[in-house]
């Protein structure tokens, strides 16, 4: 017996392509990249807490692109533990809107209030249609 319930097309595919990711890590500094509205944007960095800075802040446009997740990833288990591995941070980007925007992640230390923020990481994303 085939049961269809109301408002369900049988025998149609839809053909959307998933949006894309795109995974840079702090080795990819300086890079540049193009994105579609939708797509995703994955920056896969070292926890620099080894050097005591416990703040990161992604600055962006917020018209370009939409911070949807940041997440402190622990150092991987190993028969021995890495000296100064504090696993590694991840943030992912949503592109929202068509335009040009740096992506800066900046890292500070608690106690040093005077001190400007370090640039850790720095890339350019274009996102189109």
């Amino acid at each position: 017996m085939l049961l269809i319930a109301p408002g369900v097309l049988v025998g149609t595919v839809w053909s959307e392509a998933a949006p894309a990711v795109q995974t840079l890590t702090e080795k990819d500094t300086g890079t540049s990249l193009t994105l579609k509205v939708g797509d995703r944007l994955v920056l896969d960095l070292r926890n620099p807490a080894s050097g005591g800075y416990t703040n990161v802040s992604p600055l962006f446009d917020v018209k370009i692109l939409k911070l949807v997740l940041t997440r402190e990833i622990p150092p991987q288990p190993g028969p021995t533990p890495r000296l100064g591995d504090f696993g590694r941070i991840r943030l992912e980007f949503e592109a929202v809107g068509e335009g040009e925007t740096e992506v800066v992640v900046q890292i500070s230390r608690k106690w040093e209030k005077d001190k400007k923020p370090l640039e850790y990481t720095k890339n350019r994303v274009t996102v189109t249609r």
